[in-house]
């Protein structure tokens, strides 16, 4: 989305990221009909409410169903003195692996998403990932090694079809040696499943077939 071309923008607020469940509300409680219309400063109660009202909306419940999701980013092209204009909301589907953007006029209400590619993961979810890392018991020797740091987080899909990660949230890490002098070890966290995908990631060489995300058992 281009806030830009919908109108002048002289404020984008972005806020952090939160993790939201998309909660399916019943049909017979009526939901306001446009959006809560922000302050000028666009504050953190303004952000949760335009965030809450947006998931609560019929479109937004059928497109997520019962999918657990994750909204990364939340921010609005509104102005002050000009309260009307532009809110979005930037939502990771762990069940499909998509991230969608959903934009919302704040003046009618009307809503159009639309799913974005490569979107790199947010602070929370790199730091979900490396808690996972950290917990894993087969990776501990990394963990408790004071000459490694754990870095990365980088969201990528996997090439090989029957991959897990081709479809559902991946992250890669490297326990990294001092002064960057390469890593001991890479690791995969699969999001989607809250758990290491592969201990030992090692990427295919340059004209063989891709490298697997998911290990296969045999460690």
């Amino acid at each position: 989305m281009n806030l830009g071309k919908a109108r002048p923008v002289r404020s984008l607020h972005v806020l952090p990221a939160v993790v939201a469940f998309a909660t399916l509300f019943p049909t017979a409680v009526a939901r306001p009909a446009v959006p809560p219309r922000p302050s000028s400063a666009f504050s953190e109660s303004d952000r949760q409410a335009l965030a809450s009202w947006t998931m609560a909306q019929p479109e937004v419940r059928s497109a997520v169903a019962r999918h657990r999701t994750r909204i990364l980013r939340v921010w609005s092209d509104a102005v002050k003195g000009e309260p009307v204009g532009l809110g979005a909301v930037l939502l990771r589907d762990y069940d499909t692996g998509l991230a969608r953007e959903i934009t919302v006029d704040l003046a009618s209400g009307r809503i159009t998403m639309r799913e974005l590619p490569g979107i790199q993961p947010s602070e929370e979810e790199i730091e979900e990932g490396m808690a996972i890392v950290r917990h894993d018991p087969a990776l501990l020797r990394f963990v408790e090694n004071p000459g490694l740091r754990l870095i990365g987080g980088f969201h990528n899909r996997s090439a090989v079809r029957d991959d897990p990660c081709a479809i559902e949230v991946c992250l890669e890490f490297a326990f990294m040696k001092p002064n960057y002098e390469g890593p001991a070890r890479y690791v995969v966290v699969n999001l989607t499943r809250r758990a290491v995908a592969h201990h030992d990631f090692r990427v295919g060489s340059p004209g063989g077939p891709p490298a697997r995300m998911t290990e296969t058992g045999d460690r």
